[in-house]
């Protein structure tokens, strides 16, 4: 399969499926966050299209059996509960994981180096998004993790400790 032909279906696939997941959500932050990341998934696009329009003439065997997460996802949309925005972050972090995954194992079985350097630089792409989305991620699971909290949520069980019973 053609190497950009693949990005760019992935990149319309996943605009696709966070528009629908942001139209079908009924908290109104979570559907921005799915409206944000159907923007970025255009800049991807754009930035994708723009590449195969100066000439997309590497194929890549291993992306033949490359799977799309994102039409996996909407196979399973009317199951996908996403009840917050740290869901909704996590289902997009797992989905662009996998996608980071798949290009960097195409890269690795690609003899073509031209078409591993092409590869190695949608990997880089897409884990510069996914890097984003992390910090993103980090920032909105802040109030359920931080240091005191497994420090001090169970100081009862500790009420005897630094006495003497003797």
């Amino acid at each position: 399969m053609k190497v950009l032909r693949f990005a760019q279906e992935i990149d319309h696939s996943a605009q696709s499926f966070y528009e629908e997941m942001a139209w079908r959500s009924d908290n109104p932050g979570v559907g921005r966050i799915f409206q944000m990341l159907a923007e970025d998934e255009s800049v991807l696009l754009n930035r994708h299209q723009s590449l195969a329009r100066r000439g997309d003439s590497f194929d890549a065997e291993a992306l033949d059996r490359g799977v799309n997460v994102f039409e996996q996802l909407r196979r399973r949309e009317d199951q996908l509960v996403v009840p917050d925005d740290v869901s909704a972050y996590r289902l997009a972090l797992e989905a662009e994981r996998d996608v980071v995954q798949q290009y960097r194992s195409a890269a690795q079985a690609e003899p073509n180096p031209e078409v591993r350097r092409l590869l190695n630089k949608l990997a880089k792409d897409e884990q510069r998004h996914v890097e984003e989305l992390e910090g993103l991620y980090d920032f909105a699971n802040a109030p359920n993790h931080y240091l005191a909290w497994g420090e001090f949520s169970n100081l009862g069980d500790y009420h005897n400790f630094g006495r003497d019973i003797a």
